[in-house]
């Protein structure tokens, strides 16, 4: 799988800083050596933020009687950082440095470090890293980075099914993702595609589509959708074999449907709004999961008072202000308006 360090954004190197009591001036007591370079450090103040530290200056162990502990499996810079954070609590964090110092954080389980270096991720998570920042997390047990990641590939998952990434996730990987119940999908037509493409990238993968279109709803699909798949996909086109192998063994979710849609798929915001002094009033729909705008067909009277305006269902229902008892009802679905009660 394609590397998502080369996907961040970040020209400036941020700190960030750790909230912690103050403490007093910790006097050195122990040598900690990292390959070539030694540290002075504090044991009881390393003891505070590290478990791991806690267990090898109190643990019982050899290391609780020496002064002089040599460190393995972390690398030299990484410790460097995290030794400064110790006695400051700033973490300079960039693209360059934030994983090796994620990894080292999470060997010396040093916890606050970790966090730090998770929410610095979690602001440069875009389409084209979400999918390897969620098997990234997920390995170092980053659970909140990792929810994060699963929410953008929620939020955009047909998009991601065009890139590379999507083709290699595993089954187990893409039925959870169209398992979802906060999978958001403009139509359901698109959960069947995103399955198809992941199954027809290898022949090996017929018998895994079939166990993927289980999540898929029937109910939802479009009728057009459905009459297109038909007349088009024919013959030697890789996905007429998945279709014909459907047909022949539906999933058995597919004989009993779920009435309700997804719970995403109809979160939506409208909005009214121009000149209130213009015959036409102009609105506005917009996708926040998608962050995509829509103009639907305006409103056409003046509103020189005020709106009371609601989204109900699939509509926007407005009174027309004080001067008038008019009642007005939207459906920018089908761009059709309905007058109700003028007066």
């Amino acid at each position: 799988m394609q590397g998502f360090k080369e996907h961040f954004d970040s020209p400036q190197t941020p700190v960030c800083t750790a909230t912690r009591e103050p403490q007093g001036e910790a006097v050195p007591d122990t040598v900690l050596q990292v390959e070539t370079e030694s540290f002075l450090v504090n044991r009881r103040r390393l003891a505070s933020l590290s478990p791991y530290f806690r267990a090898l200056f109190y643990g019982g162990g050899q290391e609780s009687t020496r002064s002089h502990i040599q460190i393995k499996g972390v690398g030299l810079e990484q410790f460097r950082t995290l030794m400064a954070f110790a006695r400051t609590s700033r973490l300079p964090l960039d693209k360059e440095n934030v994983l090796g110092i994620l990894e080292a954080a999470d060997f010396l389980q040093m916890e606050q470090a970790r966090l730090l270096c998770c929410k610095f991720l979690e602001r440069q998570l875009h389409l084209s890293n979400c999918l390897g920042m969620m098997a990234y997390a997920w390995r170092l047990g980053c659970l909140e980075l990792y929810a994060a990641a699963r929410e953008v590939a929620l939020t955009h998952l047909p998009a991601l099914a065009c890139e590379e990434d999507f083709l290699y996730l595993s089954k187990e990987s893409v039925a959870d993702l169209l398992a979802s119940e906060d999978l958001f999908l403009p139509r359901e037509d698109l959960a069947f595609e995103v399955a198809l493409r992941w199954a027809t990238f290898d022949p090996s993968r017929e018998d895994d589509f079939l166990e993927l279109a289980a999540f898929v709803r029937p109910e939802c699909l479009s009728l057009q959708y459905i009459s297109e798949m038909l007349v088009h996909v024919k013959g030697s086109d890789p996905r007429a074999k998945l279709l014909c192998k459907l047909d022949s063994q539906p999933p058995a979710s597919w004989t009993t449907p779920r009435l309700s849609p997804r719970t995403r798929v109809k979160e939506t915001l409208y909005v009214l709004g121009g000149p209130h002094d213009r015959d036409d009033q102009t609105l506005c729909q917009f996708h926040p999961r998608c962050g995509m705008w829509k103009s639907c067909v305006p409103f056409t009277r003046k509103n020189l008072m005020q709106y009371a305006v609601a989204a109900v269902g699939n509509g926007v229902i407005s009174d027309e202000g004080k001067q008038s008892l008019g009642i007005e009802c939207r459906r920018p679905i089908n761009q059709s308006a309905h007058g109700y009660c003028h007066q």
